[in-house]
């Protein structure tokens, strides 16, 4: 073997050794969005998209598969958030705090939106739809009405079994 020929393998060992390198770094920064805040999540997947435009070692379908994950997780984090959301309001609502209970619930349909736009799945979508209006409808458990069964006002009929 050359001389030549051995600097190139050197070389192109080393370029193998710093691509899988930066492909660990990549999916270490992704699996770490894993636990974060919905906000936290959004950061990191901007600093995701980037690395990937600046870096010019990594394969393209890696950049691409890499940022689709990155989404994904930033996602699932607002997904997490909406489902905590949506337990806190439910709780209000059942201890009849019906005014307490509309600040967890506009928050949730934020977090709502922006999973929307991430990409969240149809069914989480309308089990989302019907947790809400689930909680909408619940009023404190020892009502003798809710929002969902009004109290009846109207005059009862005269029992003409009596006449």
């Amino acid at each position: 073997m050359t001389e030549k020929q051995k600097t190139n393998s050197s070389s192109e060992k080393d370029k193998e050794v710093i691509i899988e390198f930066a492909k660990q770094m990549v999916s270490d920064f992704i699996d770490a969005i894993a636990l974060l805040s919905p906000e936290d999540a959004e950061r990191r997947c901007r600093q995701i998209k980037t690395l990937c435009e600046v870096d010019k070692v990594l394969p393209d379908d890696f950049k691409r598969k890499a940022f689709e994950q990155a989404r994904e997780m930033e996602c699932i984090a607002n997904m997490r958030r909406c489902d905590r959301l949506l337990r806190e309001a439910n709780t209000l609502s059942v201890q009849g705090k019906m005014t307490e209970r509309t600040v967890p619930l506009m928050e949730a349909r934020r977090y709502f939106g922006r999973a929307c736009q991430l990409g969240a799945k149809e069914d989480w979508r309308k089990a989302f739809e019907r947790a809400t209006e689930t909680i909408q409808l619940t009023g404190h458990r020892l009502a003798e009405y809710s929002m969902a069964k009004p109290p009846d006002i109207a005059p009862r009929a005269p029992n003409r079994a009596k006449y």
